[in-house]
């Protein structure tokens, strides 16, 4: 097991004790395909590290998930930028971000 999936683990154990067991463990298994994707491209040695770039860089992988399947990654992903205590949230798929750019339009 690597760091980083280990410090996901670490950091879900309470997170995976609230709320719905099922859905939690969902969320956890979609941050640590994340995570290990991460580990293919680049050695990031900490949580920290990780950033808007990889995000993006899942999402250019990853351009064939449905939007809910999408939108389901990016809450995951909101979760570590919750517990990294990065400021705003991270990159949304491309297709949920033009469904929204499209709304905002008149």
């Amino acid at each position: 097991m690597s760091i980083l999936v280990k410090q996901i683990h670490a950091l879900a154990h309470h997170y995976v004790r609230q709320g719905s067991k099922a859905h939690r463990r969902l969320q956890v298994g979609r941050m640590i395909k994340f995570v290990e994707f991460i580990e293919q491209t680049e050695r990031p040695h900490n949580l920290h590290e990780i950033g808007k770039r990889h995000v993006i860089a899942f999402w250019k992988a990853h351009r064939d998930l449905a939007p809910k399947t999408a939108h389901a990654y990016w809450l995951a992903l909101c979760v570590i930028w919750e517990w990294t205590d990065k400021p705003g949230q991270p990159p949304k798929p491309l297709c949920t971000a033009e469904s929204e750019h499209k709304e905002d339009q008149p």
